[in-house]
């Protein structure tokens, strides 16, 4: 069993590294530790194995940040959102917001600047949503050259 606990925890730190999420994840309620490990592992953790298995993998991402620290690696980008980055649909914050279009989950900046769809969702086309790239080129400072025809 401590091999399979082993295994699972290795695999559930290098999950939560990609992300940005380090031990602070403990911090989170335990619905969104269950939601993480179940997304990372793939099935349901065993619930008697749980609170030892996230023990281990916050011990692993402190030892992956020392060592990042120590060979002056630059690690992932830190998560801004530990329950974002953990899992987006048990999120308070950002959970519910999804595309009028397709019912995917927006990213956070699409929500910032006042779209309720994904660009390409918009007007499909093959350069995405004219509207979208208009408002960030303005966004950016910039003109657009072409007009449409």
């Amino acid at each position: 069993m401590d091999e399979q606990l082993t295994m699972a925890a290795k695999t559930l730190a290098r999950w939560c590294y990609v992300r940005g999420v380090d031990e602070r994840v403990l911090g989170c309620g335990e619905q969104l530790l269950k939601a993480a490990a179940d997304e990372a592992l793939g099935r349901t953790a065993p619930a008697h194995l749980e609170q030892a298995l996230w023990q281990q993998t916050a011990a692993l991402l402190r030892q992956r940040r020392d060592w990042d620290r120590d060979h002056q690696v630059s690690p992932p980008t830190p998560a801004e959102c530990l329950p974002c980055a953990a899992a987006v649909d048990h999120c308070p914050t950002h959970a519910g917001q999804r595309c009028r279009a397709c019912g995917g989950q927006l990213h956070r900046i699409v929500v910032d600047e006042g779209f309720d769809t994904h660009p390409c969702c918009d007007r499909p086309g093959a350069n995405g949503s004219r509207a979208f790239l208009e408002h960030t080129a303005q966004l950016l400072g910039a003109t657009l050259l072409a007009q449409p025809a």
